[in-house]
């Protein structure tokens, strides 16, 4: 059974720390707020239409022809925004809940050590396993509370820059809401099991997140794949990378499960 009073005390120490509060408040800005209201204020300060070449077309034209049919009848103005707010610019989002998360949940072991009070904390009744699952939920809350937020704060941002170019509400989208709903969720649960893993078997914070910097690496390939032409990140892809999200969360928090070896914690740990 998990312990309320770790998942407590844990966020009371993340609201304490500046390094993660810092990290809580100034992502977020960057991906909900600087990169909407650059891409709509951009879109309203320049006449996009004129500095659009023959390669951009193209590429217009082929991700246009896998879209719904309404976005054809856009003027080019309005699909290079269209494509920017519902296909790119989700997947930088995605690094909103995959920093915030690694960013919090590699403190959740090796903050204990670095505060002087994994010890006593190794040493209380609680068992190995229910404290791994206490250290999850409280890493998963702050992070999927920010994604949550800067949801919100982006679709005001959006849709009060863009209604004057679309003439009604842009957002959000189908892919938003599949994002929000389904894919952040199950990016959050797996960083935070990884990192939570990886801070279980470190000594320090910065090894921490030095190991678990590669969990950027696959958001980076979709932003390659999607400027490059290779796919978009529509509504199928969001579900299917959510199920495949869903079977590693699932055999990660089973093997999680069956830790019960609090020696073996504790020599790693303390020694």
């Amino acid at each position: 059974m998990v312990s309320k009073a770790i998942i407590r005390k844990d966020i009371i120490d993340i609201t304490r720390s500046k390094t993660l509060l810092t990290t809580l408040i100034v992502i977020p800005i960057v991906f909900s707020v600087f990169f909407p209201l650059l891409i709509m204020g951009s879109a309203l300060l320049f006449d996009i239409e004129k500095v659009t070449g023959s390669d951009l077309n193209m590429m217009l034209d082929k991700f246009v022809s896998v879209m719904d049919s309404s976005v054809a009848a856009y003027s080019v103005e309005q699909q290079i925004v269209y494509i920017f707010i519902n296909y790119l610019l989700p997947t930088f989002f995605l690094l909103v809940p995959i920093i915030t998360a690694m960013t919090v949940a590699a403190n959740s072991f090796v903050g204990e050590k670095e505060r002087r009070t994994l010890e006593s904390l190794l040493l209380s009744p609680i068992s190995i396993k229910d404290l791994y699952l206490s250290k999850i939920i409280a890493s998963i809350i702050p992070p999927l509370f920010v994604s949550i937020i800067s949801f919100v704060i982006s679709g005001v941002i959006i849709n009060a820059l863009g209604y004057p170019i679309f003439s009604t509400l842009i957002f959000p989208s189908t892919n938003w809401i599949v994002l929000i709903c389904c894919l952040s969720p199950m990016i959050i649960l797996l960083v935070v099991l990884v990192n939570i893993l990886i801070s279980s078997k470190v000594k320090t914070y910065q090894e921490a997140q030095n190991i678990a910097g590669v969990v950027v690496l696959p958001i980076v390939a979709l932003i390659i794949g999607q400027i490059s032409g290779l796919f978009l990140l529509g509504v199928e892809l969001i579900l299917i990378l959510s199920g495949v999200l869903l079977v590693i969360n699932f055999v990660i928090l089973y093997r999680i499960s069956k830790f019960n070896d609090r020696p073996d914690l504790f020599e790693k740990q303390i020694h």
